[in-house]
C-alpha cells in the first residue's frame, strides 16, 4: 500500500478489517466460554476496534492485525475444544481493564444530524400543501420585442459533456461555467462510486465463500436471515445507478423543453425579420412614390 494513502480510506484494508472483526465476534460466540465472559470478550473486540479506526501507523496497524489474527486461533481452538486456549482466553479476561470489558458508548451524531431536544411547532394544512413551482423565466420565452433592447437573438443549444445548456451571448457567464463544471464533477462522483462498490462486492463474495467454509468445518447452519456481505454493497450500486439514470432522463427532459424555447425564438426571429423586410420595402416605395410625383 502507497506510504501516502490513509490506511482507513483504501478498500483493501478496510475489507480486510471489518472481516477481522466480524470472524472475532463470532467466534467469540462459538467458544466454549461461559456467556459473561463470551459478553466480555465482544466487547473487549468492540473497543479495541474503535480505539483503532483513526490508526495510520503500518507498523502499528501490523502489530494490530498479528494480534488479531492470533485470538482468531485461541477463539477457534477454544471452540473445537481446546481448554489450554480457553483457559488462555481467560487470563487474558481476568488482566484486562473493567473499562475495556464494558459496553462501548454509542457514536456521537455528526455536526448538523444531531437531533434537536425543541420540538417545531405543527406546521398548518396551508404551509404542508405543495405549492407549485412556477415555471422557470427561461422556458416563458419569447419575450415580446418591446421588452429587448435591440433585435432578437436566437440562443445556441449545445452539450456540455452532456449537459444540456442555452447560451444566449458570449462570453459564457461565470455562473453558468461553475453550475457546468458542479454538475460534471458531481457525475463522475457517482460513476467513481460505482466502480469502487463494484471492487469491494467482489471481496464481500470472496468473504461469503470463507464463512460458507469456515460453517461448513465447524458444522454451523447458515442463517438465512442474517444479511449477507455483498447486499449492501449491491443496494448501493443498484442506487447510485438509479441517480445516474435519473440524471440522464432529467438532462434529456431538459434538452427537449431548451430546444422548445429554441425553436419559438427562432419562430419569432423569422417573425420579425419578416416584418422588418416588409416595412423596409413600404419606406422604399413611398420614397421611390415621392421622388416620381416630385419629378
Amino acid at each position: 500500500m502507497p506510504t501516502f494513502l490513509v490506511p482507513r480510506h483504501v478498500s483493501a484494508h478496510r475489507i480486510s478489517a471489518i472481516a477481522l472483526y466480524r470472524a472475532l465476534l463470532q467466534q467469540s460466540r462459538a467458544a466454549l466460554l461461559p456467556t459473561k465472559s463470551q459478553y466480555e470478550l465482544q466487547n473487549i473486540i468492540r473497543n479495541r476496534f474503535k480505539q483503532t479506526i483513526h490508526l495510520h501507523s503500518y507498523r502499528r496497524l501490523r502489530l494490530a492485525f498479528q494480534a488479531g489474527y492470533e485470538a482468531i486461533d485461541h477463539l477457534d481452538a477454544a471452540a473445537a475444544g481446546d481448554e489450554s486456549s480457553a483457559e488462555y482466553l481467560t487470563s487474558l479476561l481476568d488482566r484486562a481493564p473493567a473499562k475495556v470489558k464494558s459496553t462501548p458508548p454509542p457514536n456521537p451524531l455528526p455536526k448538523g444530524k444531531r437531533k434537536s431536544k425543541e420540538t417545531k411547532p405543527p406546521q398548518s394544512d396551508e404551509h404542508n400543501s405543495a405549492a407549485p413551482k412556477p415555471e422557470s423565466e427561461l422556458f416563458s420565452r419569447p419575450h415580446p420585442l418591446s421588452q429587448l433592447s435591440g433585435r432578437r437573438h436566437v440562443p445556441v443549444l449545445f452539450s456540455a459533456n452532456r449537459v444540456p445548456v442555452l447560451r444566449f451571448k458570449k462570453p459564457q457567464p461565470e455562473n453558468l461555467s461553475a453550475f457546468i463544471k458542479n454538475r460534471i464533477e458531481q457525475r463522475q462522483r457517482r460513476h467513481d462510486r460505482r466502480i469502487t462498490l463494484g471492487q469491494e462486492a467482489e471481496f464481500a463474495r470472496y468473504e461469503e465463500l470463507w464463512d460458507s467454509i469456515t460453517a461448513d468445518q465447524l458444522g454451523e447452519k447458515k442463517n438465512d436471515n442474517e444479511p449477507s456481505w455483498a447486499q449492501a454493497i449491491e443496494d448501493s450500486i443498484r442506487q447510485t445507478q438509479a441517480y445516474i439514470n435519473m440524471e440522464g432522463a432529467n438532462n434529456a427532459a431538459m434538452a427537449e423543453k431548451m430546444q422548445g424555447t429554441v425553436d419559438r425564438e427562432r419562430e419569432a426571429f423569422e417573425r420579425e425579420r419578416a416584418e422588418r423586410r416588409a416595412e423596409n420595402r413600404r419606406v422604399r416605395e413611398e420614397r421611390r412614390g415621392a421622388e416620381g410625383a416630385g419629378g
